[in-house]
C-alpha cells in the first residue's frame, strides 16, 4: 500500500494533487484547483474504486473548476482566461516563477494582445508580439518565456475545448540577429582572472561567498539560502534544500530551481577551508560584537542596536543576516575592480566554475549534476565557454592527426 502511495503521489505532481489508497480498497483523491481572491486555496476531494479512476476524477475536477468561471467560452478575452490560467498554475509554481509570468503579462502581452478574444489570436498576432519584445530591447530569453506563458495557456485552453487549435504550436519568436563584427562577450572568467580575483576576495570577509561559488559553482540563491544544518563538514558535503530569491525588491525563501536541483554537492579541500573561514567570521562577529558597539573595520561608523542575530545561515551580513542575492553584483564589481580584471556577473562565476572544471577534463556528467542541472547537453550547450588559450594550445599539425597511434 505505501508503495501505490508513492506511485500515486509521483504521478500527481508536487502541488497539483494526491491520491491516497483507503483500508476499503478505494482511493481518495485531492487536488488544489485554484486560489480564492483573498489567496485561500481552493480544494476538492473525492474517492474513486481505482487509482485510474482516482486519477481521471482529480483531473476532471480541475478541468470543471478551469471551465466554470468561463459562461461564455466563445466570448472570454487572451487577458481574461491568462488571468484565470495563472492563478490555477500558482500551487505548482516557484514564488520567483510565478512573479516573474506575472510581470510579462502584465506588462508586455496583455498590453499588446489583452483584448482580443482567445478564439481569435491568429499565429500573425503571435508573431506581432514576438516582433515588438524584441523591437522594445526584450532579448531572446525574454521572448522564450513569453512564448512559455502563452503556450501554457493556450493548451489548457486546447484540452478544455475554449479553443479549437493553438497558434502557439506553429509559431515562435525569432532569435535576436546579433552582430556578426562584435567581438563575443565570454560569461566565464579565465584562469588567470581568477587567480587574479582570489586574493581580493579573501582578504575580505565580504568576498567569502563568491569565492565558495568559484569554488561550488552553486547559483547566487543557493549560496545565499544555504544554512549551516545543510552543512556536514566531517563529510563534506552540503545539501542544497532552499533558494533565495529576490521578488521585487524583497529576498524570499524558495525551493530549489528544478528537481535536479535538491542535490548533495561534494566540496574540495580549498572549499571546506573557505566554510571554516566563514564560521571563524561568524563567531567572532557573534562573540564580540555586542549592541551599542562600533563594528570595527566597517567602511561606516555602524552601531548595533540589537545584538547578532543567529538565522543559520551561512553567508551572512554583519548583522547575522542572510545576504540578499540582489545585493550581490556591486560587491562582485567592486572586488573586480580592485583586482584589475574585468567585471563579470555573480552567476558568471557558476559559468566560471563548469568551464574551468570541464577545461581540466572532468567528465561532462559529473560537472552536470554538480550544477544541478537536468541533463548534460545544456551544461555543454550553456555552461561551456572555449578558451582561447584552448585553441591556442589544439592548434595540432596535420601531420599529427594522421600519424598512427601509438600504443603503449
Amino acid at each position: 500500500m505505501a508503495r501505490a502511495k508513492a506511485k500515486a503521489d509521483q504521478k500527481a505532481g508536487n502541488g497539483r494533487g494526491s491520491i491516497d489508497p483507503l483500508p476499503s480498497g478505494k482511493y481518495r483523491w485531492r487536488i488544489t484547483v485554484g486560489l480564492k481572491p483573498d489567496g485561500t486555496p481552493i480544494r476538492k476531494t473525492g474517492t474513486a474504486p481505482s487509482e485510474k479512476e482516482a486519477w481521471a476524477a482529480m483531473t476532471q475536477a480541475q478541468a470543471d473548476h478551469m471551465r466554470g468561471g468561463v459562461a461564455a467560452p466563445d466570448r472570454v478575452t487572451l487577458g481574461e482566461w491568462l488571468d484565470r490560467w495563472l492563478a490555477s498554475k500558482r500551487p505548482s509554481l516557484a514564488a520567483k516563477t510565478h512573479h516573474n509570468y506575472r510581470k510579462l503579462i502584465d506588462l508586455h502581452i496583455t498590453p499588446a494582445l489583452g483584448r482580443k478574444r482567445l478564439q481569435d489570436v491568429r499565429p500573425a498576432d503571435l508573431r506581432g508580439l514576438y516582433t515588438g519584445l524584441g523591437a522594445a530591447g526584450l532579448g531572446d530569453s525574454m521572448q522564450r518565456q513569453a512564448h512559455n506563458v502563452l503556450h501554457g495557456a493556450f493548451s489548457e485552453a486546447l484540452r478544455l475545448e475554449l479553443v479549437m487549435r493553438d497558434p502557439t504550436a506553429v509559431v515562435r519568436p525569432q532569435p535576436v540577429k546579433r552582430d556578426a563584427t562584435a567581438a563575443p562577450v565570454d560569461k566565464a572568467l579565465t584562469a588567470e582572472e581568477v587567480a587574479a580575483l582570489l586574493p581580493a576576495l579573501r582578504a575580505s570577509r565580504w568576498g567569502l561567498v563568491f569565492e565558495f561559488m568559484l569554488h561550488t559553482g552553486l547559483r547566487r540563491g543557493e549560496a545565499c539560502g544555504l544554512k549551516w544544518e545543510h552543512v556536514d563538514l566531517n563529510a563534506g558535503t552540503v545539501q542544497i534544500r532552499e533558494n533565495l530569491v529576490t521578488i521585487g525588491s524583497k529576498a524570499h525563501v524558495s525551493t530549489p530551481k528544478t528537481a535536479k536541483s535538491a542535490r548533495r554537492v561534494h566540496l574540495s579541500p580549498e572549499a571546506l577551508d573557505c566554510l571554516n573561514r566563514q564560521k571563524a567570521v561568524q563567531d567572532f562577529e557573534r562573540a564580540a560584537l555586542a549592541p551599542g558597539q562600533r563594528v570595527p573595520g566597517h567602511p561606516k561608523t555602524y552601531v548595533r542596536k540589537r545584538g547578532w542575530e543567529d538565522t543559520g545561515y551561512v553567508f551572512t551580513g554583519i548583522t547575522g543576516r542572510a545576504l540578499p542575492p540582489a545585493g550581490l553584483r556591486r560587491y562582485l564589481a567592486a572586488f573586480c575592480t580592485e583586482a584589475g580584471v574585468r567585471e563579470v556577473t555573480v552567476h558568471g562565476l557558476r559559468h566560471t566554475h563548469a568551464s574551468l572544471m570541464l577545461r581540466r577534463g572532468v567528465p561532462l556528467e559529473v560537472v552536470s549534476e554538480k550544477l544541478g542541472h537536468s541533463r548534460p547537453s545544456f551544461t555543454a550547450d550553456v555552461y561551456r565557454t572555449v578558451y582561447q588559450s584552448e585553441h591556442e594550445e589544439w592548434a595540432v599539425n596535420l601531420s599529427d592527426l594522421v600519424r598512427p597511434r601509438v600504443m603503449n
